[in-house]
């Protein structure tokens, strides 16, 4: 080919991209202050922790666009010249929402268009229909022309859903469970660089249980204390940063967020503050104290002391932790999370694990888990006591005749955690995630209870589960007494259930 056809190439490409430019909704958005910051941002790690309507969503959706279009973080240098418009390789991208429905409604329609994008949106999805070659709806994964993948998850898939190959870029829209965001932040493979970047404001969307305060002891204190990673960029932003908000819709917010509310701080003002203080049920846990990284049941689990099953018979997910007491430290070595199944497979499970043992096994568990079902005409525990017979060692069952109220149960689990004195009772292994984040992130209700939710579209409906399970143990084995204790039915059968803690007897209780 001569010169001649190579220079008129070249200039129907300037003509085609100048023209695309035009249209181009990546092209066209105009960032403000603080989203400037967060798509300058070279380092791995990202977060954009603004108050609501601060165009965090947009900004987490432009940076996963670029990547997937350009293969800059940054959109604008592709347009500009300062950065290669064509990425030399594709790339493979993760979008993180809380929920499906959170992804489908707010995330993907400032990505592409899925059929789902609003009327008012302010600007058109940030990829081009002409740069789309599939959008599969079954696995949720968009592919473009030039061969990027985009998959757009939920944080209540769970653990188990966010394995696999590495990844280019993670993009959270809000903060997941620390167990997600520990899965997904491992996505490294040889020779390619993991981006990480997360858009959130320090409280729940409205109407989601739960909360991030991982997020603010993780990142936001060691950040604020000084000791700031050189791969972490933290950015804030106020609902006043944004030049595009209506006077009278700051009004309006303001009128509904008190002033002096953490709401209002979070919300509005943006201010970096744990949105849960106060309200966490354990709040006498430190990651850094109670989870012990070089704790291992190969060197660490006496072969000659009784094992301490916990649990709480839930539909899903069931679980479990296997304990020890050592001295005065009780000691979290494994932890079982069935995440399709129930207590059938968790009994097999821990057959799996433990075949062979030098003294009993003691299982303590929820009281109301001893009635029968009329479906099954079996209890939880005959259920599990059938999967584990046979095992060559005694089982003994420690179950209250009633359940003690929930704030002795509460009681119990924060004196194990830090007692008289400060002491330490209790160690977790490293593997006990689902454990950890129950007792980082679990909640006080509005009557010192326990806050449940059972919305599976909630990343909390999770929580409470495992933390439930060690807490049945400890309000058995070291009970702390409330007012409550002292009247009602658990008055009395509290001090049957501390002196029938099996000594030498091995007869299954009932």
């Amino acid at each position: 080919m001569n010169q001649d056809h190579w220079l008129r190439t070249g200039a129907e490409a300037a003509r085609l991209l100048s023209e695309r430019q035009q249209i181009d909704p990546l092209w066209l958005w105009t960032p403000f202050g603080p989203q400037n910051a967060f798509l300058q941002a070279t380092e791995a790690e990202a977060w954009y922790l603004g108050a609501n309507r601060t165009g965090k969503s947009d900004c987490l959706a432009a940076i996963v666009a670029s990547m997937a279009r350009n293969g800059n973080i940054d959109p604008r240098p592709a347009y500009v010249g300062q950065g290669s418009y064509i990425y030399d390789r594709a790339i493979a991208c993760w979008a993180i929402s809380l929920t499906f429905p959170m992804s489908r409604e707010i995330l993907q329609p400032k990505i592409f268009d899925n059929m789902h994008v609003p009327p008012g949106q302010p600007h058109q999805p940030f990829i081009p229909t002409y740069e789309i070659k599939q959008w599969n709806t079954t696995t949720a994964t968009l592919t473009l022309k030039n061969g990027s993948i985009i998959v757009f998850k939920s944080a209540d898939q769970g653990q188990a859903a966010l394995q696999g190959a590495g990844r280019d870029l993670v993009a959270f829209d809000e903060a997941p469970p620390q167990i997600v965001y520990n899965e997904c932040a491992i996505r490294i493979e040889a020779g390619r660089k993991l981006y990480i970047r997360g858009a959130a404001t320090l409280l729940p969307p409205e109407g989601v249980v739960g909360g991030v305060s991982w997020l603010y002891n993780a990142k936001i204190k060691p950040w604020q204390s000084g000791q700031r990673p050189k791969d972490l960029l933290l950015v804030g932003a106020s609902i006043y940063d944004n030049p595009y908000m209506p006077k009278d819709e700051i009004e309006r917010l303001e009128a509904i967020y008190p002033v002096g509310s953490v709401d209002r701080a979070i919300r509005l003002q943006g201010v970096w503050l744990p949105q849960v203080v106060g309200a966490t049920a354990y709040s006498a846990f430190r990651s850094d104290i109670h989870v012990n990284p070089v704790l291992s049941r190969e060197k660490h689990l006496n072969y000659h002391l009784p094992l301490l099953l916990a649990f709480d018979s839930n539909a899903a997910p069931c679980t479990a932790t296997v304990w020890q007491q050592h001295g005065r430290l009780y000691r979290c070595f494994e932890e079982i999370v069935i995440e399709r199944g129930g207590i059938t497979e968790l009994g097999k499970e821990f057959r799996r694990r433990f075949p062979h043992h030098g003294a009993e096994l003691m299982v303590y568990g929820d009281a109301t888990s001893k009635r029968i079902t009329a479906q099954t005409s079996q209890s939880d525990y005959d259920v599990l006591m059938s999967e584990l017979q046979g095992l060559p060692y005694p089982i003994t069952l420690c179950l209250p005749t009633v359940n003690p109220p929930v704030r002795d149960r509460v009681n119990s689990v924060n004196f194990m955690l830090r007692g008289i004195g400060g002491e330490v009772r209790v160690e977790l292994g490293p593997t006990c995630k689902e454990l950890a984040e129950d007792f980082e992130t679990v909640l006080l209700d509005k009557n010192g209870g326990i806050k449940k939710t059972h919305e599976r579209k909630d990343p909390y409906w999770r929580r409470t589960h495992t933390s439930d399970g060690a807490g049945y143990m400890f309000v058995y084995r070291e009970p702390v007494g409330s007012v409550e204790a002292m009247r009602g039915p658990y008055a009395s059968a509290r001090s049957t259930a501390v002196a029938t803690i099996p000594s030498a007897g091995y007869a299954f209780a009932r």
